[in-house]
């Protein structure tokens, strides 16, 4: 297809401009559809097939990206590690979706795309990436309701990079502290530091107690890539909130039970997080349980 063809040459603007031409010109239509185009009450029809050539050709994309790009299996990426530069096939991969983002009639599609590439990266460690497709999507996504199951994951992935974010935000508050501060100056930026990681700690803990990325017992793709994205992601979100609260212990004495007590969120049966440590290593739940209830 013309449309595929142009990969990363062209910006979001030229390729949204490419649409339109390849409607006005017929390219990438089938031959029957210039039937459509000669006949001036057939615009409504014409519109419809622009979004159907625009989802075509978003999928090919991605279907091509997918064919150069590796397999994720094999041991879990580490997140805090360095990220490096994303490749060609990846950014080729982020950009796929924008080909559904220029028409409302292509968005329960926009919607399905992503959480197909949100899962990828996401499972290979690639937060900025990931995160990176979350902003580029349209806001008027959040209004569509059906298909749930889409609706629920979609909703998850833009939950977790709020409190991606709520952490890296209290970190940066800790690192304000200095030595030397007047009165006033000290009140204010504890209580910024306060207020900030109790806003993390509540958007954590919610998110682990609720269904977050619970992949369904079908053992498919999806749920297998769900399941490793839980693999990654849950034990870091535990480790840094725990990480988070012992670090103001001095500052805010109640955060020191606080993180004591995520040990009991992580053992209770009903949200079963404990699976999401069985694989890191022979001691790995064991290990992060005495981390999480053993400091003093």
């Amino acid at each position: 297809m013309f449309l595929t063809s142009l990969e990363l040459t062209a910006d979001v603007n030229e390729r949204r401009l490419a649409l339109t031409r390849a409607r006005q010109h017929g390219l990438d239509w089938p031959e029957w559809d210039f039937w459509f185009v000669a006949r001036p009450d057939s615009q409504a029809v014409l519109v419809k097939q622009t979004w159907e050539v625009a989802v075509v050709t978003a999928e090919r994309t991605i279907n091509r990206a997918f064919e150069l790009l590796p397999q994720m299996k094999g041991p879990l990426p580490s997140v805090i590690a360095f990220q490096g530069t994303p490749s060609d096939v990846e950014l080729l991969l982020l950009r796929s979706t924008e080909w559904t983002t220029f028409e409302v009639g292509t968005y329960g599609t926009t919607l399905k795309q992503p959480t197909v590439i949100l899962r990828h990266f996401l499972g290979a460690g690639r937060v900025s990436l990931a995160k990176n497709l979350v902003e580029m999507l349209p806001r008027e996504l959040a209004s569509i309701d059906q298909p749930e199951e889409r609706v629920a994951e979609y909703f998850h992935y833009r939950q977790f990079f709020t409190i991606w974010d709520s952490l890296d935000r209290v970190v940066e508050c800790q690192s304000l502290e200095v030595s030397i501060m007047n009165r006033d100056t000290r009140i204010a930026w504890l209580s910024g530091y306060k207020g900030l990681i109790d806003q993390a700690y509540d958007a954590v803990v919610k998110l682990l107690t609720s269904d977050y990325m619970m992949p369904d017992e079908t053992g498919d793709r999806r749920s297998r890539e769900l399941t490793r994205v839980r693999q990654i992601f849950v034990p870091e979100l535990i480790l840094r909130l725990h990480v988070m609260l012992y670090a103001s212990r001095e500052h805010v004495p109640e955060n020191l039970k606080r993180a004591l007590e995520l040990a009991n969120i992580i053992a209770d049966s009903m949200h079963k997080l404990y699976d999401d440590f069985l694989h890191l290593d022979g001691e790995g739940l064991g290990s992060t349980l005495t981390l999480c209830g053993g400091r003093r």
